[in-house]
């Protein structure tokens, strides 16, 4: 259902290696790899959720809304957007990725996953 989605911005970000949209529970609902899929994609997309899941708890405090997140950690870049309020489109990219190329793509994508979602 999202494949086609998720794989235009594996296809247009150089320095891509996958993917994913998650729940915050972070259970998987799609992924697309450029390669083969890295064992530790999972893990990261869990990881990543649950550190969105707490910044998104600091609203209490008047801080704004939390929606974009980047997370570097060894060799992987990982750019999560919150979709919909309960799901997380993450991009994993090499470091030497342009992130900001991986930024837009995920935020032209949003509004047709949201659509997807509804």
């Amino acid at each position: 259902m999202f494949k086609q989605k998720l794989s235009n911005v594996v296809n247009n970000v150089d320095g891509s290696i996958g993917c994913l949209l998650i729940g915050f529970d972070g259970l998987p609902i799609d992924s697309v790899y450029r390669g083969e899929e890295l064992p530790q994609m999972s893990a990261i997309a869990v990881e990543v959720s649950n550190l969105l899941a707490k910044f998104r708890r600091l609203q209490a405090y008047d801080v704004g809304e939390i929606n974009e997140v980047s997370i570097t950690a060894g060799t992987v870049t990982a750019l999560a957007k919150v979709v919909a309020e309960e799901y997380l489109l993450i991009l994993a990219m090499t470091t030497d990725a342009d992130v900001n190329r991986g930024q837009t793509m995920l935020r032209l994508i949003a509004p047709f996953v949201e659509q997807e979602m509804l």
